[in-house]
């Protein structure tokens, strides 16, 4: 499967396209329909994203990361808060993805330092299908095939007692969960990145297209299962 390159839209970037917030939802980026939204209104994806991102990655399949183009997303402004909100709270995130190849790289790399390298702790999703922390936590549940694949998480769900329930869930099936006696041993959330782990492109997505990430309050394992469906 190839994906041609698009051009990035006027709309996609300013976050007035054709797409809506899904009920329920606290924050979402649609690449495809270029809406943007996230602390409370919509807003242009640039004041979304930063660090190494690059707009013209952007097009109607999605935001394409692949080592190739440099595209190297970094959480910034209403999302960023939005995202250390969601972790301190519990919360769900859903990735839409469409991958050329088998699906593989960092998903997600949400950490108290600017990468793995430096970050003394850090919760990391891979496209592979798995979710892990720095400590115990280590679901796995593998992604595979290439085409469109929906991956949804909870993370740091309250479930009483001083536990606190992660899971993974993709393409319907049915979630694998984790529970841990820990919210989280990151003292602050000050780096969320898309799509690589900020050292380099060794970590980086292979030929993936993000549709959209959509973030949730914390979702039960049951609800994942339709979420990613």
């Amino acid at each position: 499967m190839t994906f041609p390159f698009g051009v990035i839209s006027s709309q996609a970037a300013s976050g007035g396209g054709g797409g809506s917030l899904p009920p329920g939802a606290t924050a979402f980026l649609d690449f495809v329909n270029g809406f943007y939204y996230a602390g409370g209104s919509t807003a242009a994806v640039v004041d979304l994203l930063g660090g190494g991102f690059d707009a013209g990655a952007i097009s109607g399949y999605g935001m394409r990361i692949t080592p190739s183009n440099g595209n190297a997303p970094k959480a910034i402004g209403d999302f960023l808060s939005d995202l250390a909100t969601g972790l301190a709270a519990g919360c769900t995130i859903l990735f839409d993805i469409s991958s050329a190849i088998d699906p593989s790289g960092f998903l997600m790399f949400m950490a108290d330092g600017a990468n793995l390298d430096v970050a003394s702790e850090a919760i990391i999703a891979a496209a592979l299908g798995n979710l892990s922390d720095y400590w115990d936590i280590l679901i796995d549940d593998g992604v595979t095939g290439a085409g469109a694949h929906k991956i949804a998480m909870t993370l740091a769900r309250n479930v009483g007692g001083g536990n606190y329930e992660y899971a993974l869930c993709h393409d319907g099936n049915t979630a694998i969960t984790q529970t841990v006696n820990y919210l989280t041993h990151l003292a602050s959330v000050d780096t969320v990145l898309f799509g690589h782990d900020g050292v380099g492109t060794g970590n980086s997505l292979n030929d993936i297209y993000i549709r959209s990430m959509t973030l949730y309050p914390a979702k039960l394992p049951a609800d994942l299962s339709t979420l990613s469906a």
